[in-house]
């Protein structure tokens, strides 16, 4: 399922703002979100053509910082996949725009860095970089696997000490069957000892081919030995899922981020989406190193798998 959406720019917000009546203040009521809910079914059956089965739902409004708007997001379901739409509503519910409100006095990357949680994550490199690479992937993806070889032969060795990697799950459990327990046994690793998630990582990303869900927690016990860990507690961590809270805390992370395909990076808040190569990383990293801003382009989309 696809949905283009349309960036709401702060000027375009103030504008609706201001050709409205003085919005009442405080969250919104009852009546005022069952007229939203209702007033957006109508709109979008009537402009979009959506299969029979796909539900439509506003939720998570909320009051936004610029005065008689309102915040929310459009839920589009058809009962196994959901995707989430950020929208922009006049107080009264009479316009709408599709998109984030962009509050132009804040720097955007900082506030992306902001929602992402660093503490007690897998880190490769250097704990104190200055530029931290924040990336959601998923072990069974063959975009982040051509990624990782960036990653690893070139990026980080480029950088050294000046970079940091963290690494957070977005398994694609729709189209990937082994994403998800892999996602888990890695956690399962990581629970025992921080610094031997990586040797899973490497081990999922340069044996793609050879792992199914039927051999992953076979495979990711023998990284537990080699790593001298206490396979017996593995073992109970992957079969009762112990570790699962970790994986679903990254997934939610990502939903509020907007990933909607792997991998995605954010380079000190930066988006980077797909396996994309080095010069795109070093467009991003030098800028956040203080170099000369680029003279190039936007650093471009690279392949990568979508989410739905």
């Amino acid at each position: 399922m696809k949905w283009t959406t349309t960036l709401c720019v702060a000027s375009l917000a103030a504008t609706l703002a201001a050709c409205q009546p003085a919005p009442p203040s405080g969250p919104p009521s009852d009546a005022e979100l069952k007229q939203l809910d209702q007033r957006v079914q109508d709109y979008f059956r009537k402009t979009v053509t959506l299969p029979p089965n796909v539900t439509l739902k506003v939720s998570e409004v909320a009051v936004a910082p610029a005065p008689g708007l309102l915040t929310a997001t459009l839920e589009l379901s058809n009962g196994a996949q959901t995707q989430k739409v950020p929208l922009v509503f006049t107080r009264d519910g009479r316009f709408l725009v599709q998109g984030q409100l962009a509050d132009l006095t804040v720097d955007p990357d900082k506030a992306t860095m902001q929602k992402i949680t660093l503490k007690d994550q897998p880190i490769r490199g250097n704990p104190n970089a200055t530029v931290t690479i924040v990336e959601y992937s998923d072990f069974q993806c063959p975009f982040c696997a051509r990624a990782y070889q960036t990653l690893e032969d070139e990026v980080l060795k480029q950088y050294g000490d000046k970079v940091r990697l963290v690494f957070k799950n977005f398994p694609l459990t729709n189209i990937h069957p082994w994403a998800e327990p892999a996602a888990l046994a890695a956690a399962c690793v990581r629970q025992q000892k921080p610094e031997a998630f990586w040797k899973a990582y490497d081990f999922f990303f340069s044996n793609q081919q050879s792992i199914t869900p039927e051999n992953v927690k076979e495979k990711t016990a023998g990284v537990v030995k080699e790593a001298g860990l206490d396979v017996a507690a593995f073992d109970a961590c992957f079969d009762n899922k112990t570790a699962m809270p970790l994986v679903n805390a990254d997934e939610a992370e990502a939903n509020t981020l907007g990933v909607r395909s792997t991998p995605t990076f954010f380079v000190n808040g930066r988006k980077l989406e797909g396996a994309v190569p080095s010069e795109n990383f070093k467009t991003v990293i030098d800028q956040a190193l203080g170099g000369a801003p680029s003279t190039s382009s936007e650093p471009q989309p690279g392949p990568a798998t979508p989410a739905a």
